[in-house]
């Protein structure tokens, strides 16, 4: 899909209205349970474990929204933002976290990151960022 929304399929484009998501945390549990939500609003969705792992996925598929563990072994979700801004910087980035305080999210968003929520909260927003993302 290119970034204008569009698939390309020869001569003439083909509007796509699904969203490409990128989920990245080091939980397998919590991967399923963003992704099945995601997948249920017409999302198609990609997951990586870890902060290396996504960084190489986003550069390949651009995804619309990109949904980012704080707290990650190897490579924390802070400087994986840093990156991706730089490599991706159409994708919208938005950090979760279990454990993260006020000052960590203050750094993501001073790093590019459009949203910051608790792990947990996020998944209630989950439709209402898809529909946002179909509509504009």
């Amino acid at each position: 899909m290119t970034r204008s929304g569009y698939r390309s399929s020869g001569a003439c484009p083909v509007p796509s209205s699904l969203v490409q998501v990128l989920i990245c945390d080091d939980e397998p549990a919590i991967r399923l349970l963003y992704r099945s939500a995601f997948e249920v609003e017409g999302a198609e969705v990609s997951t990586a474990c870890d902060g290396d792992e996504a960084i190489e996925m986003a550069q390949r598929g651009r995804p619309d929204l990109i949904v980012l563990d704080i707290r990650m072994p190897r490579r924390d979700g802070l400087s994986t933002l840093a990156e991706l801004r730089s490599c991706c910087p159409d994708s919208q980035v938005m950090l979760v976290s279990a454990e993260a305080s006020l000052d960590h999210f203050s750094t993501g968003r001073d790093l590019g990151a459009v949203a910051c929520f608790d792990k947990m909260d996020f998944l209630g927003r989950i439709p209402s960022l898809v529909s946002e993302r179909l509509a504009g």
